[in-house]
């Protein structure tokens, strides 16, 4: 008997570790499901975009996100003026998706049933530090956007941090991205989530630098969200008008 209570002890011991990497994984899964059940949803949000080591070695970018169902939506997304300040938007008033970007100053429309409004998010991914995908992936479930936090996985917890005075859980994992023919990975790379439990929304996204890259390279993205779970929004918010291109 005496044998067995060092086993018992460890085994005790070894048991809250799994518990937490399945209760932080289960965190997540509900987080993910959330917003499939919205009726609507907003939010402002920044996406820290670092390339160097050193502070000034970042662009601060910004961007406000609505969407009423079934399919009311506007990304409204605001370039660093330091990297260019370029403008980019994505909405839909209930009829066709369409696009406008101020680096080009093109209007693209996605014709309802055309099965191409998956381009509008697309074409800007990058250009956005894929904030355009982040939380719109996870609105319409089933369009084919990819979002990072979909790519998420190896869930760990990592305790708690206020965020915009809202005390949210940390956890830590691993985002891949995959190629759907083959099932190949790539873009493997180390990234945390912060997850409000109380209204299970995310509250920021960090993607680290990519593996593979020199040791000494740095692309690290942090997406910070202010968001709203069904929210009451007015018909001018799902609206935009392109302006006029300057001669």
């Amino acid at each position: 008997m005496k044998r067995l209570l060092p086993l018992l002890v460890l085994g005790m011991l070894g048991a809250p570790a799994h518990a937490d990497s399945t209760s932080a994984q289960t965190l997540v899964d509900q987080s993910r499901a959330r917003y499939n059940t919205l009726k609507s949803y907003a939010d402002r949000g920044e996406v820290l975009d670092q390339f160097g080591p050193k502070p000034e070695n970042s662009y601060r970018h910004t961007f406000r996100t609505y969407f009423r169902a079934p399919r009311q939506f506007l990304f409204d997304f605001k370039q660093d003026a330091r990297a260019g300040g370029n403008r980019i938007v994505v909405w839909c008033d209930g009829g066709d998706f369409q696009s406008w970007s101020s680096a080009t100053n093109q209007h693209e429309t996605y014709p309802r049933g055309s099965n191409t409004a998956i381009l509008a998010f697309q074409q800007f991914a990058s250009a956005t530090g894929r904030s355009i995908t982040l939380v719109p992936a996870l609105i319409f479930q089933g369009s084919g956007l990819v979002s990072s936090f979909g790519e998420f996985g190896d869930a760990v917890p990592a305790g708690s941090e206020a965020i915009g005075g809202v005390r949210a859980q940390k956890v830590d994992g691993v985002a891949r991205s995959m190629y759907a023919k083959t099932q190949r990975e790539t873009n493997v790379r180390r990234a945390a989530v912060w997850i409000d439990p109380q209204t299970q929304m995310l509250r920021r996204m960090l993607e680290d630098t990519p593996e593979g890259l020199p040791p000494s390279a740095v692309m690290r993205i942090t997406t910070t969200l202010e968001p709203q779970a069904d929210p009451q929004l007015e018909d001018r918010l799902f609206q935009f008008t392109v302006p006029t291109a300057k001669k």
